[in-house]
């Protein structure tokens, strides 16, 4: 009876070793804080985590731009300076990485069921947040890198506040990124939340540093899904006809026309509509010019809203109005005028795009 306690004590030993082997991360060295390097030295242990949240400004989905790769959001463009430290004394080379989404892939449960995607633009490059996977991306910078004279390793550990052992060289580096959401082109509607997700944590090699390290947060998805579709129809207006001794730099006649858009769908009349004039013939800011040679950039057109004095920059988003839940109608004015008098006679033309969207 007493050689069975034995043995199933010895069993139970063994199996919490086991466990305890398991729960045991292989290293960690990396510890990056946002900033150039220390010039004094701190207790690295106790450092605080600097952690940047972008607050997603709200989103509409329609019909025009559900489709899979559509852009819906992008946030500026961020540029972070850090100072990667060796905390666990290793002595060590480890480059850095950015660890997509966190430990558990909250963001990436999120979204993944649903028809949108987020993401971060890194070097040029989109990487999807769409992984149940450990995924990170190599900076391509040094985080750390081994000191092989020995006084100054531990001069790099008395920095951050290490007693003893040999510390690597601290790094600091610059990383810029954007954060992204587009149309998954598929999945359900996403339900708006206030959570934070993690997008990203730099760190090193060792995988994520249990102290912490530089956080991007992302929070505040709102989005609108809207169903109406809009149709737009393209028209020529007659501008008239001008004599080459007229004025120069001043509007020589302003000849009306209309915008007509057909909306369908039961929420066209909810939300007013922004547009935006484009022209590959463009002048200036507020000017486009003919197509013809001996005409081009003799002759300008500019844009104005009915009655108004003010010219329409190009390029530009502008108020549209609102639908009347079939129609969508705006009114504006073209103004002529010549930049120099016309060398030769005949006529003229030119191409104005334009867009209108959901405001």
């Amino acid at each position: 009876m007493n050689n069975l306690i034995s043995k199933l004590s010895l069993l139970q030993l063994c199996f919490f070793l086991v466990l305890s082997v398991v729960g045991i991360q292989s290293s960690w060295a990396t510890r990056c804080l946002e900033g150039q390097k220390a010039t004094s030295t701190f207790n690295i242990s106790t450092a605080t985590n600097t952690t940047h949240t972008t607050s997603v400004t709200p989103i509409q989905v329609t019909s025009s731009n559900q489709s899979a790769g559509s852009l819906l959001w992008q946030s500026p463009v961020y540029s972070t300076t850090l100072t990667c430290y060796d905390d666990y004394a290793t002595n060590s080379t480890e480059k850095a990485y950015l660890y997509l989404d966190d430990a558990t892939k909250s963001l990436a449960t999120a979204f993944r069921s649903t028809n949108l995607i987020i993401g971060i633009n890194f070097n040029g490059t989109e990487y999807p947040i769409d992984s149940l996977t450990e995924n990170k991306i190599n900076t391509g910078f040094t985080a750390i890198n081994k000191q092989t004279n020995s006084s100054t390793a531990k001069s790099n550990c008395t920095l951050i506040g290490r007693t003893s052992g040999s510390c690597s060289d601290p790094q600091t580096i610059t990383i810029s990124y954007s954060l992204y959401i587009k149309s998954r082109g598929s999945g359900s509607n996403f339900t708006s939340s206030a959570q934070t997700y993690q997008v990203f944590q730099l760190d090193g090699e060792g995988g994520r540093n249990a102290n912490g390290n530089f956080q991007e947060k992302v929070s505040n998805v709102n989005v609108t899904y809207i169903e109406c579709i809009t149709s737009l129809n393209t028209q020529n207006v007659d501008l008239g006809s001008y004599y080459s001794y007229q004025d120069t730099n001043t509007i020589l006649r302003r000849t009306p026309f209309t915008i007509n858009v057909t909306t369908t769908g039961k929420d066209c009349a909810k939300y007013p509509f922004l547009g935006k004039f484009t022209s590959t013939q463009r002048y200036d800011s507020t000017t486009l010019t003919a197509t013809e040679t001996g005409m081009k950039n003799v002759v300008g057109i500019k844009i104005y809203p009915q009655g108004e004095t003010q010219e329409i920059p190009l390029d530009t988003n502008f108020d549209f109005g609102s639908s009347n839940g079939s129609t969508l109608s705006k009114n504006f004015e073209a103004g002529v005028l010549f930049f120099s008098k016309p060398a030769v006679a005949g006529t003229f033309s030119s191409t104005l795009n334009y867009e209108v969207y959901f405001k």
